[in-house]
């Protein structure tokens, strides 16, 4: 026997030809669906919708919310640099931003047995720190930019913020700007019940 040769079993030789068969019966069906192809008909066109339907296809879904956890435009909104604050609204996304804050902790698991790092968020937007802190200025940038005065990232509102740090100038402007006074944080209390001070009564 020669070197390029090798031996042909009974086994073999029914491995090549049921190869072969496959691989022309591939090459068949290839031909016959690019003959198909050739000769059917393009798919017509869609139909056109009347424009008041089409109209109402074009609204546009809110985009998704932003999450920050930036902590200088954190700092920027809590301090009330309002030169920091026009350059972070640019992007008029960040208007709702949502802030986040993350504080890692050791907790014991007893189902482990032993130490373990948790992670807690905690969430809170531009207008609450603002209104915390009492920077009116923020304040009122951000809700001529469109801050949703009542949105309770974390479970509190802006006003109840404002009402637990007595800045009753916030208050009246959060209150003009449409926020609603009887909304409940998330543990029950209006903002009302968080005004603590005799100036905040007013």
């Amino acid at each position: 026997m020669s070197k390029d040769t090798f031996p042909f079993s009974s086994t073999s030789l029914r491995s090549l030809r049921l190869e072969q068969e496959l691989q022309d019966w591939e090459d068949e069906r290839r031909a016959l669906a690019n003959r198909r192809a050739m000769i059917r008909p393009p798919l017509p066109r869609a139909p056109r919708l009347p424009p008041r339907q089409q109209r109402l296809q074009e609204v546009r879904a809110p985009p998704p919310q932003i999450r920050c956890r930036d902590t200088s435009i954190h700092n920027t909104f809590m301090f009330g640099d309002i030169k920091g604050v026009y350059a972070v609204l640019k992007d008029p996304a960040m208007v709702n931003a949502l802030m986040e804050t993350v504080h890692e902790e050791m907790v014991w698991a007893p189902e482990m047995g032993m130490w373990t790092l948790s992670s807690k968020v905690k969430q809170t937007s531009g207008l609450r720190l603002a209104a915390s802190r009492g920077h009116t200025a923020c304040v009122e940038e951000l809700l001529f930019r469109g801050a949703e005065v009542n949105a309770d990232p974390g479970g509190n509102t802006a006003l109840h913020d404002a009402c637990i740090g007595g800045h009753s100038d916030c208050v009246q402007l959060l209150l003009s700007h449409g926020a609603d006074p009887e909304v409940l944080a998330a543990d029950g209390s209006a903002p009302l019940h968080l005004c603590t001070s005799a100036q905040s009564f007013q």
